[in-house]
């Protein structure tokens, strides 16, 4: 049986992915990056010694040419299919990629992290070939319109957040509660325990958004306020403008489909309240919603054996 590699290394975690002829996954390992309790995250180096020791764990725990014959390899080489986008960290999946197709004789695909994001997203779902995406995370927040092509897609930006990424005002209200980083599932545990709105500011101006607002707003309320009201305010106002930039989008655009994902949108509450809100949106599954090599491993195989 031929078999598909996928292999992302971002700034939260260390993935590595199988899939089959079929474009099914039969393999999905993510590793997080260790972040010290009260870190905000990690630099760029330290990042990139990590998914380094991460990669050598993975490859020599798993025989992966025991699943069969690797066809293909899909790596993320940047972040963005973008000019000039570039972070460090992807250094290392595009060395493990290249290495381990040179090894297999097994062509490479040089992708980015938001294609295998968004091929991670369509896992299980129906989607025209034209389609608005949210990629919402602790490093992104952007609205795409994408088109989608043999091997990949084609990717326009049409808003974005002006300051912040939502995640980030996620993952700095736990830091401020004592909670891990990252921060997004232990923020949700705490916010099932509210029914309350605080109603924060929502700041939305067509499809672009800003967050620094929300996280001042957050922040003066942990003197003051209850731990589980805080965090599911900060939910709802992230939601809350996310819908508003999304009905922007579909006007804008007139394309009225819409796929959501990113470490943020696995937050069920944002889920619920976006999908109360708007017909025809569509979640990544939870467990291809954050960051992982699964939509890479897809790419290959759609490359090799065309689109399913």
């Amino acid at each position: 049986m031929n078999i598909f590699l996928g292999i992302d290394t971002s700034c939260y975690t260390t993935s590595v992915a199988l899939a089959d002829e079929t474009q099914k996954i039969i393999c999905n390992i993510k590793i997080p990056l260790e972040v010290a309790q009260g870190k905000k995250g990690l630099q760029q180096s330290q990042a990139l010694f990590l998914h380094v020791r991460n990669l050598t764990e993975i490859f020599k725990e798993n025989h992966f040419s025991s699943y069969g014959n690797i066809a293909g390899i899909c790596v993320s080489e940047k972040p963005r299919p973008q000019e000039g986008s570039y972070m460090p960290v992807f250094l290392a999946s595009t060395l493990a990629g290249t290495i381990a197709g040179s090894t297999a004789g097994a062509d490479v695909l040089y992708a980015t992290h938001q294609e295998g994001h968004l091929a991670a997203a369509l896992i299980g779902k129906k989607a025209p070939e034209r389609f608005l995406a949210a990629h919402v995370s602790g490093g992104t927040t952007e609205l795409l319109d994408v088109v989608r092509k043999k091997d990949g897609f084609a990717i326009e930006i049409i808003g974005a957040t002006k300051d912040i990424a939502a995640g980030q005002v996620i993952d700095r209200l736990a830091q401020k509660l004592g909670f891990p980083f990252p921060g997004g599932r232990h923020v949700e545990e705490c916010a099932r325990k509210s029914s309350n709105d605080l109603q924060f500011k929502c700041s939305a101006d067509g499809c672009d958004m800003n967050f620094s607002g929300v996280e001042a707003q957050v922040m003066k309320a942990v003197e003051r306020e209850a731990a589980p009201d805080i965090c599911r305010s900060a939910l709802l106002s992230i939601a809350k403008t996310l819908e508003k930039t999304l009905r922007a989008a579909r006007e804008k655009t007139g394309v009225k489909n819409c796929l959501l994902f990113g470490g943020v949108m696995s937050n069920l509450l944002i889920r619920e309240h976006i999908s109360s809100k708007i017909e025809e949106v569509q979640f990544a599954n939870v467990e291809y919603s954050a960051d992982n090599a699964a939509g890479l491993a897809v790419l290959a195989a759609q490359k090799k054996g065309g689109t399913k």
